[in-house]
């Protein structure tokens, strides 16, 4: 697809002048817009900044857009936003729990097979038992990996049913790679601690978890964070959808309500806007790219909001996984565990996650309720309850799939933005998978980076061709 030049469309005094243009108002663009002050310009499309961390209220009820905890992975982060956000940010160590064919027991399973039922129980601890000895450390795709990791009955029980519900493809197209994130493989020795009903729980995965919990009015939930970052930006510019990018000139054109807008950048450009539509509104990309990077596999997250009037359930911990085939969600999440004041005091929210192939045909929202209700019914909730509202938010992308084909489309694609000077950041705009913490991170290094940095001599502005 050929793009028009885009300062024959515009006069001199559209040209808007900056240092560093950020595309994308997520977390990663907001991160480095916060340390850069007046040198950086943060384009998004949206009305609110924040991306995928954004809280949207359902009448009294509160619902993360997708779930999140915040996981400090590097000191200097857990610094900055603890300080940001003062006491408004709160421990919340995390109680999982997964649903199996042998009994429901807490997350990670691994570690916690007392709850099984004790035949499923013995066989898990055979059968890891006999993969830690074999101690296999190469893998040809993640079914294989899963196998060597947790033994044959681990992988009946939980690893298979969910991951294929999860990533929507055989797992032995997938890759062996990209995947760690999702595993936690501990020692013989904890697994059998784990699997002794005498023993009392061990501490919850992944225990350092934090939320945002407001004591006054005003929105609640994780983007209370983006909100926090957002107020750092010196000049923040939401409704602008970028339609071109022009690395050769430092051309950025975006669309906004009140018409096209032309930005030029002098030192650098970062995009933190998934990786497919950065390359495909880069007009020098070639063709067999753009292409190759639509169809990069991705899977899409439709999150039906249930808002509940009746006595809050106990002993659900913050979420809870399902592998069963009868119910079309991989997880609920409980959003007054996170926060008591997500929903009035005779209420209570719940965030049903049901993860689909993107660009296959989906059934409506309508529907897709429907058939979450059905679901939620199903798995013992909603006996006391009435659900007064309800509303389906989506993500697309929502997850990154990895396969050996993609890894090599990515690795192309960024190299070839890398080569004209763009940076891609973020956990779309890399193609990758990142916590927030993780995302915060690479994008606090790379702003301070350019503040310590001295500022290369700035090109001319183009000057507009004649129309």
């Amino acid at each position: 697809m050929s793009h028009p030049t885009p300062e024959r469309a515009y006069g001199r005094d559209e040209i808007v002048e900056t240092q560093v243009l950020i595309l994308g108002g997520g977390l990663a663009g907001l991160a480095a817009g916060s340390l850069l002050g007046d040198r950086a310009t943060v384009l998004e499309a949206e009305p609110r900044p924040g991306g995928l961390v954004r809280t949207e209220r359902v009448g009294a009820y509160w619902f993360d857009h997708v779930i999140h905890l915040l996981y400090f992975s590097h000191p200097s982060v857990e610094e900055r936003i603890r300080g940001m956000l003062g006491e408004t940010l709160r421990p919340c160590p995390p109680v999982a729990w997964v649903e199996t064919a042998a009994g429901t027991t807490r997350f990670p399973v691994q570690l916690h097979l007392a709850g099984l039922q004790p035949e499923a129980r013995a066989a898990c601890l055979t059968d890891f038992a006999e993969a830690a000895r074999a101690d296999r450390a190469d893998a040809a795709d993640y079914a294989e990996l899963l196998l060597n990791a947790f033994g044959r009955t681990l992988c009946d029980l939980f690893f298979f049913p969910y991951n294929a519900k999860l990533w929507r493809r055989p797992l032995n197209e997938l890759s062996a790679s990209g995947f760690h994130w999702n595993l936690t493989r501990p020692g013989l020795a904890e697994v059998e601690r784990g699997a002794d009903p005498a023993r009392p729980v061990t501490a919850p995965y992944n225990a350092r978890g934090w939320y945002p919990r407001p004591s006054g009015p005003g929105r609640r939930g994780m983007e209370v964070l983006s909100e926090a970052l957002a107020g750092r930006v010196a000049d923040l510019r939401l409704r602008h959808t970028v339609e071109h990018i022009d690395p050769e000139r430092r051309l950025v054109r975006a669309r906004t309500p009140e018409g096209p807008v032309l930005f030029h950048y002098t030192r650098e450009c970062l995009s933190t806007l998934p990786l497919p539509t950065t390359v495909e509104r880069c007009g020098s990309a070639p063709a067999d790219l753009v292409a190759a990077c639509r169809e990069l596999p991705r899977n899409r997250v439709r999150s039906v909001a249930l808002a509940v009037r009746g006595p809050r359930p106990e002993g659900t911990g913050h979420w809870r996984y399902y592998t069963r085939a009868d119910v079309p969600f991989t997880r609920l999440v409980f959003m007054t565990e996170f926060d008591p004041a997500m929903a009035p005091a005779d209420g209570w929210g719940v965030l049903a996650e049901v993860v689909e192939r993107s660009g296959e045909p989906a059934v409506s929202d309508a529907e897709l309720t429907a058939r979450v209700l059905r679901g939620v019914r199903a798995v013992g909730l909603l006996d006391e309850g009435e659900v007064v509202e309800s509303r389906v938010f989506h993500a697309d992308p929502g997850y990154v799939v990895f396969t050996p084909a993609a890894q090599a489309v990515t690795e192309r694609a960024l190299g070839f933005l890398a080569e004209r000077g763009l940076t891609a950041l973020g956990r779309y705009g890399s193609w990758t998978y990142s916590s927030m913490s993780q995302v915060m991170e690479s994008a606090f290094a790379w702003a301070e980076g350019l503040v310590g940095a001295p500022a290369a001599r700035p090109p001319a502005a183009p000057a507009p061709a004649a129309p």
